[in-house]
Order: structure tokens, then C-alpha cells, then sequence
């Protein structure tokens, strides 16, 4: 359907204004302090002299501002009242008593005014005079009205004025544009802002009106202002108009800062001047059958600014060339580049490039979107434009020289299903860039799903097994929780959360592009008490959205520590006494050594059931056990090897010693201390037996002594079992059978024997005194002719009947004489 025939039922700009304000007496506040102006200052009649700088642009009596047009002040609007809202509340109520201002002032046209055509886009320095003179005159006007003294202005102000309101423009920021004051451009200045939208469009059938027609209340709902246009002086008049009325009598939402500003603030510098700031925007109305349709509007920021400037060309006043396009605006090309993207640790999405296409004027909000593979959006953010030099060289388009972007977009909980994102650069009239925009898609940018992990060390603690390590992927965006599980033989047997992921910089710096990898360690703890190293020892690094590590998950299995199917391999190589020592040697292969690495050898009495000692002992080296066991973690440093002196042994003859080798992982007593962990390997048990003893009867002598037989016997024993008693048994070996016994000490040490000592010291213990004599009583009618052996025998007690090692020598038939 043809447009020309339809007519546009609903349409609408906006206008807004914004007040900065050096720090004064309950009024916005921003910067420097300046005391409020009392309300009884007298008007200044005096007329400052003019230079050859300055331009008769001010006025500064009353009688000076009678040809601007008179300002109606409600009842209630007076400096007390204006300078005592400072509060919410306080506005308010102050913008209920004098917002008739608005509807109580118009603008009154003016005839030569209205015939000097005015082009916003490029004003001459006569009309910024002009522009100044009276915009200046009507704040003073105000000011008149109160007996304030005028403020003043020269070419110098109204230049810096314009330097800092085309900085603005340059920015393309505006308060219609959701921008604010500019901290950097005005480096402490006081300022306030009036913003209106005026219609620059050619649609038919679309007319607006022009400015100058416009009544106060029109402008009483800032969110319905019509459609006006700038034509002449007489319209531009019109917008400096309603501007300052509705800074006087309808801001509440800045706290009235803005006739503050104008009224009762002392200003430091009270040179003021004006000067508008001019960027792009886009409106929207609906035809009369329902179809929408966008327009061109022009934002006029109006920056009313107290200064001083050191440039008093009036020449330089127009703006002219700084907003007349100077770009190629027939290219119809729209470049863009990305210079760099990537995935930060942080699960940043750092994108840096530039977007330049003339299709862009009129669309002041850029956007970076991300897209996931199923081109489902993922994040937008705005971005700060920046500075472009070698854009605009190559490409003379509009808003080439800050056409680039540098913007991070959050994707830390995003990644997790994510294969590849596309970005888009986008060009947008709407704030929300959601609707009249131009679009530039990049080539996708693959997104790493890999899983990464190690675990760097598996170390008994105390009592406690740790585990350290790190682990970091894509996939674990959004689950917030990490959990540490250890399974014995498929079955959990704990959990930890690991409740702040320790810095991994090492980590980071390979796989940057994993979101989190920069905090991805940890380090935790589980009581060795609830582990069997035996079995399969596994752990799993476990990322969940779950807070007790269930749900959905994504999980990383270590390498077993245990593979279950353990080997456990000895041999007892040595064990024997020699030269008063008991030798152990041998070697014990089990791969749970890596946890149970302190490795004891017990030496245990199986007869009584009680452990003798036990002995902390290092590695021997034992490649011959690691040609044989290579798969065993310890089999090359498996040996063993124990010289010990039995003299600080407490053996028992005739008993039953085991020897046991340990690994544990508790250094303290015998490796069983609570929550160790420990393997054993129990050898075959040994006996030391009397065998290995050596003794002679060097001579027995028998005969009678009060009425009683008695046997004298002399000689020798050496042995390295010598303990307790010693005790002479006289053996009746005709018969089978114990005849008389004698003991004949109460400890095992006997007689100097230094021959002996000569020919046994380096083997036996005893050797120095094992001499001795005993003389046993032989019973009345003992039998004679009979086989006799005397036994010499070593036992821990009196009665000599148990835990004893004998020597027997054999005396053959006893007669009364000497052998």
C-alpha cells in the first residue's frame, strides 16, 4: 500500500534536562563548594566596560532584559523555596506549586527571528551570537527577576562552551542517548543540560511542526512531546525557550539543580554560555492501518556551561564541518574485522575488533551479541566506541574513526553445552537493540569442550591421605560446586567439596581459554581409617550444580592409585646368629608402599603371642627382585637387612620367632597407630635351637661325702642364648630318665674362661665366662653301672622345666674316681 495515502496516527520525541552543579547548599552536588546566594544581593547596575575581546552578547540590569520576553513565576516560586529542595519529597511538592510555570509561559514568536533560516547542522558565528545573546538574556531575565546580579559571557566563553559541547558531540553522547554529564570533558565545571528531539526526516505525509509553534503544554509530559522541527531563529529561540522553563518549573527528578544552578548557587566563574551538542536518533509511529514506521530524529543537547576560554576569535564560533557529513556517503559497504577473540580463565569472552558502515548514522547504540551454535543468544553487552584512525583511513564511512570495540562479554556460566559462538556487531536505533538495526555476523568461534585434569600428588598426611591437583573445562560452566570423591573398589567411600579453587596460574597459562582453569586446583583430605589400599583405589574430579555433588555433573577419572590386584611378595633370606648378633635380612615387594611408605620389621614371639621389637628400617636396593617383579611400584628398593645384638634382645630359647615386615603409613610405633593404614607379610617362623651350642666337661669327679654320694662336674658352654638360670641335670640314659639335677647359678653369667674367650669370643656372647662347676647329690641307692649324660642347661626359671636350650655331655658309667 502506497504511504502518501496514509495518515500517521501516533508519533512522539522526547525532551529531558540534566543539571551538574558545583557543591552548594542542598543542591546537587558534584565538585568544588560554592556558597548559596543570598536572596537580599542588589542587582549590579554597573555595565562592565568592553574590550576588544569582549562582545556586548550579556545583559546585566533588568532594564537591559526588557526586550527578552517576560518569564511568569508562580506564586510560591521564590530563592528560599528553590534553595531549600533537598530532598525527593521536597521536590515534589515544590514541582506541584510551580509547575503552572509551564503552562503560564509561551514562547512569543518573533518576526525577523522567524526569517533568518537557521541549519542546525551547520551554524554560522552571527547566529551562534544570536543563539548566546538571548539564551543568555533569558536566564538573566530570571535572575532580574529575583535582583540577582546577571551573568556575563565574552567570545572566549562562548568558544570553550563550544570546544566542550562538540567533545560531546564527538562522543556521541547525549542525555537522550543515555548519556550523562561528562566528568572528563568538563573537568570540574558547573553545567547544566536541556535535551530536545526535533524531526530531520523526508517521509511523506509526515509533517512536524515547526518549534516556534510550540505552547508550554506541550512539554508538560517530557515522554509526549510532538514532533517539531528547526527551521529558522525563530524555532531555535523556541527550543533555548522551553529548555530553560522546563529546567525552572518542571524538575523535580533532578532536585531542581538546575534553578539552582541559575538562582541561588555562587558560582565561582560567572561567565555563562551556551552551545548545542547534536547526535542521531531514530523515532517510531504507527500508520493509521496498524503498520509501524521509524523516523530520523536529531538530538539537541543544549550545554549551558559557566567558564572562561582564552579564544576570542569570533569567527570560530559555527559549527560548521562538524556535523556535515564529511564521509563517502555512497559507499553502501559494511566492513567489519575481528582483531581478537578468546576465552578468558575467568570465563571472559574478550572481543576486540571494529564495525564501520554508513547505515550506522542514526543508530547510536552498539552491540556485541554472542550466539550459541544453535543460534540461541547467549549475551549482549553495549560497548564503549573506540578510537579507529586506520578504520577511517581505509573506509571513509560514517563513525569510522571509532568505529572499534574492546568488550568483554560474561560466559562463565554459559559453556558448559556450548560448541562455537558467533558474535555479531550491531548498529541500533533502539536502546535495546532489539529492533532497526544493522548487523555484521563474524565467522564462528569454536568453543574447547575438552576435559582437563591431573592429579599432581596422592601423599599420606598424618592420618590423612591428600590429594592435589587440578582440574578445568568448558563443560563445567554453571556448576558452581566441586566435589573430590574416592571410590575403594568401586564404591565410594568419601567426598570433599572443595570450597575455594586454589590459584592455578600454571594452569591458566595453557589453557586460558578454559573458563575457571586459573582457580581449577585443589587440595583435600580423607581419613586413611576409611581406605584399603589393597583394593582399587580411584578418584574422580567431580564439577555439579548440585550442592551435594550429584545431579548433573561432568566428571574427570583419575588413573587407579590400586589396581586391586595387588602382589604382595617377600622372601626371608637370613635369619641366623653369629658373633653374639642376630642377623635379618630379606625383601618385601608390595605396590601399596607409594601410601604405606614407612616400612617396619617386627620381630614376634609365636609362642607366647606378643611382639619382641620392631625396627624402622630403610630401603635396600634389589634389582635381582625387580628383574623378577617389574610391575611392582618397590620391587627395586625392597630390601631389608637387621644386625642386632642379642644381648639386648630378650630371645627365649626354644621358642618360636616370626618375622614380620611392615608397610605402613604411620611412622610412629610399629606402623598401627589409629587411622594407619598398613600391609604385612609374615614369614615362616624360626627356632633358635640349642644346636648351635658348643661346651665341654673338662672333668667330673665322684665321691662320698657325709654319708652322701656327690658328682663334681667342671668345664664349659658357650652359647647366645644364655639367660636366666643355669642348672646341671644329671641324666640317667639306661633308664630314660632325670636322676639329679643342681643349679648351678642364678644368671647366666659363668667362670672366667679366658681360653675359651681366645677361641670363641668373636661367636659366642658368653665366651669370656663360660666356665663352670657344679657338684649335684646324687640319690641314696642310685644305679650303678648305668649310662650317665650331664646337661647343661640355660632356662629364664628356677624350676628349669621351661623356655630352656641344653648342651649334653656324655659321662658314660660313673665310678669313684677321677676321670
Amino acid at each position: 500500500m502506497n504511504n502518501k495515502w496514509l495518515k500517521a496516527v501516533s508519533t512522539m520525541a522526547v525532551t529531558t534536562v540534566a543539571g551538574l552543579v558545583l557543591v552548594s547548599n542542598n543542591a546537587r552536588a558534584d565538585t568544588t563548594s560554592a556558597a548559596p546566594i543570598s536572596q537580599q544581593l542588589t542587582v549590579n547596575n554597573q555595565t562592565p566596560a568592553n574590550t576588544a575581546t569582549s562582545l556586548n552578547l550579556y545583559s546585566n540590569n533588568l532594564a537591559q532584559v526588557q526586550v527578552v520576553q517576560a518569564i511568569n513565576f508562580p506564586a510560591g516560586y521564590t530563592l528560599d523555596a528553590v534553595r531549600n529542595v533537598n530532598s525527593q519529597a521536597a521536590a515534589d511538592a515544590f514541582e506541584q506549586t510551580v509547575q503552572q510555570g509551564i503552562y503560564n509561559n509561551n514562547y512569543q514568536s518573533d518576526t525577523a527571528a522567524a526569517a533568518q533560516a537557521v541549519d542546525l547542522n551547520s551554524l554560522t558565528a552571527d547566529q551562534v551570537s544570536q543563539l548566546n545573546q538571548y539564551g543568555l538574556n533569558l536566564v538573566n531575565r530570571a535572575r532580574a527577576e529575583f535582583g540577582l546580579a546577571p551573568f556575563t559571557q565574552n567570545a572566549g566563553t562562548i568558544n570553550q562552551v563550544r570546544a566542550l559541547a562538540l567533545e560531546y558531540q564527538f562522543r556521541n553522547e547525549s542525555l537522550l542517548n543515555g548519556h550523562w554529564h561528562d566528568y572528563e570533558i568538563l573537568q570540574g565545571r558547573s553545567e547544566n543540560i536541556a535535551a530536545h528531539q526535533v524531526y530531520v526526516d523526508q517521509i511523506p505525509n509526515l509533517a512536524a511542526r515547526p518549534f516556534a509553534s510550540a505552547v508550554g503544554t506541550d512539554f508538560a509530559n517530557v515522554n509526549a512531546v510532538p514532533l517539531f522541527t528547526i527551521k529558522t531563529m525563530d524555532d531555535l529561540r523556541a527550543c533555548v525557550y522551553y529548555g530553560l522553563m522546563g529546567m525552572l518549573f518542571n524538575d523535580a527528578g533532578d532536585l531542581f539543580g538546575h534553578a539552582q544552578n541559575f538562582l541561588t548557587v555562587q558560582q565561582p566563574i560567572t561567565t555563562l554560555a551556551l552551545y548545542p551538542s547534536l547526535t542521531y536518533a531514530t523515532g517510531r509511529g504507527t500508520w493509521a492501518n496498524g503498520t509501524p514506521f521509524a523516523f530520523r530524529l536529531e538530538n539537541i543537547d543544549m550545554h549551558y556551561i559557566w567558564t572562561t576560554g582564552a579564544n576570542y576569535s569570533q569567527g570560530d564560533f559555527g559549527n560548521q564541518g562538524t556535523v556535515t557529513p564529511d564521509w563517502d556517503r555512497t559507499d553502501n559497504g559494511n566492513y567489519a574485522w575481528l582483531d581478537g577473540a578468546f576465552i578468558s580463565s575467568t570465563g571472559q569472552l574478550v572481543a576486540t575488533g571494529w564495525h564501520a558502515t554508513n547505515a550506522a548514522q542514526g543508530r547510536p547504540y552498539h552491540y556485541l551479541i554472542a550466539l550459541d551454535q544453535n543460534g540461541h543468544e547467549l549475551q549482549r553487552v553495549a560497548t564503549h566506541r573506540v578510537d579507529r584512525p586506520d578504520v577511517q583511513q581505509a573506509h571513509n564511512v560514517y563513525g569510522a574513526a571509532k568505529a572499534g570495540f574492546v568488550t568483554q562479554l560474561d560466559l562463565a556460566t554459559k559453556l558448559a553445552r556450548v560448541t562455537s559462538i558467533r558474535l555479531i556487531s550491531r548498529y541500533s536505533g533502539s536502546m535495546d537493540g532489539n529492533s532497526d538495526y544493522v548487523d555484521y555476523w563474524f565467522a564462528p568461534l569454536t568453543v574447547d569442550q575438552g576435559n582437563y585434569a591431573n592429579l599432581d600428588g596422592a601423599a599420606v598426611v598424618g592420618d590423612q591421605l591428600r590429594f592435589s591437583g587440578w582440574h578445568a573445562s568448558n563443560q563445567a560452566s554453571g556448576k558452581a560446586y566441586h566435589y573430590i570423591i574416592i571410590l575403594n573398589n568401586g564404591r565410594e567411600v568419601g567426598r570433599r567439596l572443595v570450597s575455594a579453587g586454589a590459584n592455578r596460574p600454571d594452569v591458566a597459562n595453557v589453557y586460558g581459554h578454559i573458563a575457571g582453569a586459573g582457580q581449577s586446583g585443589f587440595s583435600v583430605d580423607f581419613a586413611l581409617a576409611t581406605l584399603n589400599f589393597n583394593q582399587r583405589v580411584q578418584v574422580l574430579s567431580r564439577y555439579t550444580d548440585d550442592p551435594a555433588g550429584n545431579g548433573n555433573a561432568v566428571d574427570y577419572w583419575f588413573a587407579p592409585l590400586t589396581d586391586g590386584q595387588y602382589s604382595n611378595q617377600a622372601a626371608l633370606d637370613n635369619f641366623s646368629v653369629s658373633n653374639g648378633r642376630l642377623k635379618v635380612a630379606g625383601w618385601h615387594a608390595n605396590g601399596v608402599s607409594r601410601f604405606e611408605q614407612h616400612h617396619f620389621i617386627i620381630l614376634f614371639d609365636a609362642t607366647t603371642n606378643q611382639q619382641v621389637e620392631s625396627y624402622l628400617v630403610s630401603a635396600v636396593a634389589r634389582p635381582d627382585v625387580q628383574r623378577v617383579y617389574p610391575g611392582v611400584a618397590n620391587a627395586g628398593q625392597s630390601g631389608f637387612s637387621l644386625d642386632l645384638d642379642l644381648a639386648a634382645l630378650n630371645l627365649v630359647p626354644g621358642h618360636r620367632y616370626v618375622v614380620i615386615s611392615r608397610y605402613s603409613s604411620n611412622a610412629a610405633g610399629n606402623g598401627n597407630g589409629n587411622g594407619s593404614q598398613y600391609t604385612d607379610y609374615w614369614f615362616a617362623p624360626q627356632e633358635l635351637l640349642s644346636g648351635q651350642e658348643a661346651g665341654y666337661v673338662d672333668q667330673h669327679l665322684l665321691r662320698q661325702v657325709g654319708g652322701r654320694t656327690a658328682l663334681t662336674v667342671a668345664g664349659w658352654r658357650v652359647t647366645n642364648l644364655a639367660r636366666g638360670y643355669h642348672t646341671l641335670i644329671l641324666f640317667d640314659n639306661t633308664r630314660g630318665r632325670e636322676l639329679a639335677r643342681q643349679t648351678v647359678a642364678d644368671t647366666p653369667t659363668g667362670l672366667a674362661r679366658p681360653d675359651i674367650m681366645r677361641l670363641y669370643g668373636r661367636q659366642y656372647l658368653n665366651a669370656p665366662h663360660a666356665g663352670f662347676t657344679g657338684t649335684i647329690s646324687l640319690p641314696a641307692g642310685w644305679p650303678q653301672g648305668d649310662d650317665y649324660t650331664i646337661i647343661s642347661r640355660y632356662t629364664p626359671t628356677p624350676d628349669a622345666n621351661r623356655d630352656y636350650v641344653d648342651v649334653f655331655y656324655h659321662l658314660g658309667s660313673l665310678n669313684f674316681e677321677q676321670l
